[in-house]
């Protein structure tokens, strides 16, 4: 028989995503090839488990901590979480869901869970302080129910979480002591492995009590016979059940389930434990303690980070401060990085790392243990298998998990591994990151650092880093395989928040105070760590779950940036998209354009998006040239912006802006330009056209020709008149504006200039009869400097008292330039000298005679 798994359309690759290299157990119990043998293994380990659980490959899970027994923190397929999305505009709170307690664990998620009654949902699961288990929908919050809630607790009988005064640990931010740990979910049998502690009072006796629950994921109830009290076989009296603390995230691997316990980091002494336990029998195979020789020490707590799993029957973990032995043949292992190898009922120390100076982090509370563990993909050069880690010292250690170092008691350093990379951090109380070839560490009060990693080796200083945080949480990441990185954590300042950082800059994103009213994380535990699914952010708080996501938004298709000519209808259709959280079209949703200014026409203003979610209109451009902003909206959407722009049609006139009727003296440039303006038939001037210039004859000059439209449409240019005027000293000439067929003409005048030569047209050498006038008159032509006849020149003439009578003894020059009088000779003949002047010209002299 051939079963063949089809994802479907929306879960855009992420069948891909839930299997796994098979060389790197998932929880998720599917391995991912990395070459076609694979397929051969892959095949038989699918088709085993392929019928109980086919519907939740349609999406991703995040079955344990950090997604996968590397503890890596990466989830590789998301395409709507990505930095263009993520903003306080696009992105934000989207709704949240009330607990009873602080949420300290990761929470989980499953896609497609049958909730009995309820149907198939999207599930997320949370774990409390006060000793609950909540199953909400994690997309639809409706009326805030979950699906299903139990509780470990029961007054009436005694049963109730531990008191924060009864754990010695007053400073730690919680009230209680309930369920810590990050939980692990078995997708094959639909089981949620936890370990919940409970007070327990009967009469005058108390107990303090650890069990394993082994929960159906679609009810809550409880399987396997279980619940199973937790205490180590044969070594009860080592297990401090009050101050004991499951912190550590639960492994599923190789067909156990492994939990960890340590202390409660204050007070009350207590031993690091691992323990394997049969995931379908709930009973236990094997212990190991880390201090068995001590009364305590070595606790297990790694900032809640999950124990980290191979392929092979290893698990790895990192203790915190107390007695080291192991050198020197003993059992304990304090400030340890440990490989356990687990089979056939028994753990066996494979190999171990301790770092030279663990007896001054043991003295001075240094713990390595604060810091958790990941395994690195598979290196080249001399360490394939690689895993790293940090402590409260800050060093980085990186280490060979087939070669792990041991302990150099001998040179004092720890040049044994691969590579220490000394204070290069703040206080590490969190868990590594690997993504794209780089670790990311987030150390408290420090800037979140990341260091590429290249031949099994990381750089010695980081490649980016971010701005400095109080830092709490423990950081995860998701991409688009290896693009749109995005580093999610949680701050606890002053006003605790979510922040997201482009994880190749670790410039930030987002952070929730950005808009603290709507997107309000509220206080938080230590150690918090956000899940991410689906295309969704999830935080536990002290009081709810809050779920964050990429609003239900309206994206531009088609249409945007368009330019046309004014007046005329763009070329594509405005097309958008409303698109739902999860990167769906939504079909039916109601959607308005409208204009910014408010003028062009819309075909349709109001369109309803089709099966597609798509929502289109054609749009005719306003008849002024510029600008256009375009708002689409869509009730419950955010909104999206396009702009176009209407350019100037063709040339349609040619206007006279300035310049017509100027006057000016021949041979000189008018005092103002000639403008005329280029416009297209609605007035839009056009830039960076050629006009040509022409004038009548006797031709001027123009300072450029052609000359080149300005932005505004303007031609301009400056004109010289010509030097003639003609017959007469006054002349109207013409220029003309030419762009193709569009013409426009100016007039102006030219004026002779100023008079600068006189000389006799007639009346001179003329002889006549004593006290008589003259047939001919005295007449002079007075010129400027082009011979143009100049106009209204005053000339006065005189005979020097000879006694003879002019009709006039100053005549101006008419038109053509001619002044002339007529003159009666003196009643004494003789001959007459008569002089004409005028000002700025020479005196011309007449010669007339009296008989």
């Amino acid at each position: 028989m051939l079963i063949q798994l089809v994802p479907s359309a929306s879960s855009r690759g992420q069948f891909q995503q839930a299997t796994r290299v098979a060389a790197r157990p998932s929880s998720k119990g599917i391995a991912r090839p990395r070459n076609r043998s694979f397929w051969v293994f892959g095949l038989a380990l699918v088709v085993g488990q392929i019928l109980a659980v086919a519907s939740a490959f349609a999406q991703d899970s995040a079955l344990t901590y950090h997604y996968d027994n590397t503890r890596s923190g990466q989830v590789n397929n998301e395409t709507i979480l990505i930095p263009a999305n993520v903003n306080s505009t696009r992105f934000g709170k989207l709704f949240s869901y009330a607990v009873d307690g602080i949420v300290v664990a990761q929470p989980l998620y499953v896609p497609n869970v049958v909730i009995p009654g309820k149907g198939p949902h999207n599930v997320v699961y949370v774990v409390t302080q006060h000793d609950s288990v909540y199953a909400f929908d994690a997309d639809n919050p409706g009326n805030g129910s979950p699906l299903w809630r139990v509780s470990f607790i029961n007054a009436a009988q005694g049963v109730t979480t531990v008191p924060i005064s009864e754990q010695a640990c007053p400073d730690t931010g919680f009230t209680e002591m309930g369920i810590l740990g990050t939980p692990v979910i078995d997708h094959t049998s639909g089981t949620l492995y936890l370990s919940a502690k409970t007070r327990e009072q009967s009469g005058s006796t108390l107990t303090y009590v650890h069990r394993l629950h082994a929960l159906d994921i679609t009810t809550g109830t409880e399987k396997f016979g279980g619940p199973m009290v937790v205490i180590p076989n044969g070594q009860s009296s080592q297990f401090n059940t009050l101050g004991q603390c499951q912190r550590p995230g639960l492994v599923l691997s190789g067909g156990t389930l492994f939990i960890a316990y340590g202390s409660n980091g204050c007070d009350l002494k207590s031993h690091g434990w691992i323990m394997a336990y049969n995931p379908t029998t709930l009973q236990q195979l094997a212990t190991f303690n880390t201090s068995p020789n001590y009364t305590w020490g070595s606790s297990i707590w790694m900032s809640g980070g999950g124990l980290a799993a191979d392929n092979s029957g290893n698990i790895f973990l990192v203790t915190a401060n107390g007695p080291f032995d192991a050198n020197t043949g003993g059992p304990d292992y304090g400030d340890t990085v440990l490989k356990l190898h687990y089979s056939n009922g028994s753990f066996t120390v494979a190999d171990y790392f301790t770092p030279y100076d663990q007896q001054n982090m043991d003295n001075m509370d240094l713990d390595l243990g604060s810091g958790g563990v990941i395994l690195l993909p598979d290196q080249t050069g001399a360490h394939p298998h690689e895993l790293v880690t940090s402590g409260k010292t800050g060093t980085i250690y990186l280490l060979d998990r087939d070669d792990m170092g041991g302990f150099n008691s001998v040179n004092q350093n720890d040049n044994q591994i691969v590579q220490p990379i000394p204070g290069a951090l703040g206080l590490f109380d969190s868990v590594p990151l690997y993504w794209n070839n780089t670790v990311y560490f987030a150390a408290h009060g420090d800037m979140v650092k990341a260091y590429s990693l290249s031949g099994g080796m990381l750089s010695w200083n980081p490649v980016a880093q971010s701005l400095k945080y109080a830092q709490v949480g423990n950081p995860t990441i998701s991409s688009s395989g290896t693009t749109n990185g995005i580093l999610w954590n949680i701050h606890n300042p002053a006003t605790p928040m979510l922040s997201a950082l482009d994880a190749n800059t670790l410039v930030e994103l987002y952070n929730s105070t950005q808009k603290s009213t709507r997107d309000a994380l509220g206080m938080i535990a230590h150690f918090a760590t956000p899940v991410i699914a689906n295309e969704k952010v999830f935080v536990g708080t002290q009081t709810n779950l809050s779920v964050y996501g990429v609003f239900p938004y309206l994206g531009a298709v088609a249409g945007n940036h368009q330019s046309a000519a004014a007046g005329s209808t763009l070329p594509s259709a405005l097309m958008v998209r409303a698109i739902d959280s999860q990167g769906n079209g939504v079909p039916g949703v109601p959607v308005t354009f409208t204009a910014n200014p408010a003028t062009g026409t819309f075909s349709n203003p109001t369109a309803i998006t089709d099966s597609t979610g798509t929502a289109s209109t054609t749009y005719t451009l306003p008849t002024k040239a510029g600008s256009v902003g375009i708002t689409i909206k869509a009730a419950g959407y955010t909104t999206v912006s396009m702009a176009e722009t209407g350019v100037p049609g063709p040339p349609a006139i040619l206007a006279k802006i300035s310049g017509m009727g100027q006057t000016g003296p021949a041979g000189t440039m008018l005092p103002n330009p000639l403008v005329f303006k280029l416009q297209d038939a609605y007035n839009n001037p056009l830039a960076g056209k050629a006009v040509n210039f022409t004038d009548i004859a006797p031709h001027g000059s123009f300072s450029s020709n052609p000359v080149i439209t300005s932005s505004t449409g303007l031609a301009t240019v400056f004109y010289n008149l010509p030097t003639s005027t003609g017959v007469t000293g006054t002349k109207i000439t013409s220029e003309t504006a030419t762009f193709g067929t569009l013409n426009a003409t100016m007039s102006d005048r030219v004026n002779a200039g100023p008079a600068t030569s006189m000389v006799i047209s007639s009346g001179n050498n003329q002889i006549g009869k004593a006290n008589t006038k003259l047939k001919t008159m005295l007449t002079v032509l007075v010129t400027d400097q082009y011979g143009n006849p100049v106009p209204a020149v005053n000339v006065t003439y005189s005979d020097g008292g000879a006694g003879g009578v002019f009709s006039s003894t100053t005549f101006p020059t008419n038109s053509v330039g001619n002044a002339f009088v007529s003159y009666t000779l003196p009643p004494t003949p003789g001959v007459v000298h008569i002089t004409a002047t005028a000002s700025g010209v020479p005196t011309v002299n007449f010669t007339e005679t009296a008989q």
